[in-house]
């Protein structure tokens, strides 16, 4: 089937961040495309890490051509899509990223108007975002319809992600936040990182961070990470791919009780807002 053919409703746009390296963040996203993709969700996830994208090796699948080729080649579309396992499509970050923050208007224009081709073929298009918020990456971040943070129990990636909320909050202090801390030991771990995160963010940033959900430590997922099958295939019945499989579901029930998801094209809006570009849909 053609990758641009299927007509849905506009994606959602989530983007998937964290404060520093470490924590799971893209392992987290190709799993949790792959679960949404088991509850019939088309996800197209978007490898954003500057200068260390790894979807491509993290599913064992070389992409053909990265973002920064289908720019400057001004590719069609299709060729940057890549069918990933799990019915999960991508496309990949390569290593030329930082020519995408920092294009010109006309590079961007070009990027805006091959992402409207797709906003109804998927249901939600994941950006796996680099670790931490930079000032290249931050206009693409305030842009998505709702941010999920990855954590750790670990002080330090407790305080580089409260870093970055506090940074993403203070340009859009309106934006859904959500939170998974992933790689705990023991049960009530992982909710008690977040309330302790969550409260310091009301206190001093005014942002309410949602909670998602807790993952356990796994020695599945190092095994699958070698391995370059994503955990979900390659070991169905883990903890952890139950757990994440649990997320999605949450996820989607969370979704369906919230009125009013963005469309994506409020997402092309808002790009062209912060990067102060003219043109609209």
């Amino acid at each position: 089937m053609n990758k641009l053919s299927h007509t849905v409703s506009e994606a959602e746009v989530i983007g998937v961040f964290s404060g520093k390296g470490g924590v799971g963040k893209s392992v987290f996203s190709v799993n949790f495309s792959i679960a949404l993709s088991q509850l019939k969700k088309r996800v197209l996830i978007v490898d954003l890490d500057i200068g260390m994208g790894n979807i491509e090796q993290l599913v064992n699948h070389p992409a053909h051509c990265h973002i920064a080729d289908w720019i400057k080649g001004r590719l069609p579309l299709n060729r940057v899509i890549e069918e990933g396992p799990g019915h999960v499509a991508f496309i990949s970050g390569g290593s030329g990223l930082q020519e995408l923050f920092r294009l010109d208007e006309e590079n961007l224009h070009f990027f805006l108007e091959q992402m409207k081709l797709i906003k109804n073929s998927y249901d939600y298009i994941i950006f796996d975002f680099g670790a931490g918020i930079t000032s290249d990456t931050l206009q693409f971040v305030l842009a998505v319809h709702r941010l999920i943070l990855i954590t750790t129990p670990e002080p330090t990636a407790m305080a580089d992600g409260y870093s970055a909320l506090k940074m993403i909050c203070s340009k859009n202090a309106g934006i859904p936040l959500a939170c998974v801390v992933n790689q705990v030991s023991k049960a009530g771990e992982g909710k008690e990182t977040w309330e302790r995160l969550s409260s310091v963010c009301r206190r001093f940033i005014g942002a309410d961070v949602k909670w998602l959900m807790a993952l356990h430590g796994d020695p599945s997922v190092i095994r699958s990470v070698r391995a370059q099958v994503p955990c979900l295939l390659l070991y169905p019945g883990t903890r952890f791919s139950i757990e994440m499989r649990l997320l999605a579901r949450s996820f989607i029930a969370g979704e369906n009780a919230s009125p009013g998801i963005p469309v994506f094209s409020s997402f092309l809006n808002k790009v062209r807002a912060y990067f102060k570009l003219s043109g609209g849909d």
